[in-house]
């Protein structure tokens, strides 16, 4: 009985896991080496570099669960006059979790100044898609000729 009231205790006085951060430089290995199968145009070079430049910045999140990195998003907050989504990653072995949610309605609640939020998302991106569309976000255009396979859905939100 006293041991299940300690555990209740110190699992009432603990904030809720996983937490959501902005990203040190110390936590630049850890996203790069997040594995998950979205990386089919980023090479780790390319990853490493856009990371450092986020962290600079101050605008990369990680989620963090139990002392490790398990996700991150990136932003620009001011990208033409709105916030733009990105990327979200989410480690392979946690998706499907609704971290990715936690993390874009984050950014909703703490990045976002205009109450406009912009993300996008390769056509073929199902999970992406489904997840842009229980967020809420309409459709606003699509972009061609990228150096991807497919076309890049855009979507937009405003934020309350």
């Amino acid at each position: 009985m006293l041991a299940d009231q300690v555990r209740s205790f110190y699992a009432s006085a603990m904030p809720d896991t996983p937490t959501i951060r902005l990203a040190t430089h110390q936590d630049l290995e850890a996203c790069v080496n997040i594995q998950t199968d979205s990386f089919h145009i980023f090479t780790t070079a390319k990853r490493r570099t856009h990371l450092q430049k986020m962290i600079t910045l101050q605008t990369l999140l990680v989620m963090e669960d139990q002392e490790q990195i398990i996700a991150y998003a990136s932003f620009d907050p001011d990208w033409f006059s709105c916030t733009f989504l990105k990327l979200v990653v989410v480690d392979s072995a946690v998706q499907r979790q609704g971290f990715a949610s936690r993390l874009i309605r984050y950014i909703e609640d703490y990045h976002c100044p205009s109450g406009r939020l912009l993300s996008s998302t390769e056509d073929d991106n199902l999970p992406s898609k489904a997840l842009h569309q229980q967020l809420e976000f309409k459709v606003s255009g699509w972009l061609d000729n990228l150096p991807q396979p497919h076309r890049e859905i855009f979507y937009f939100k405003t934020v309350d």
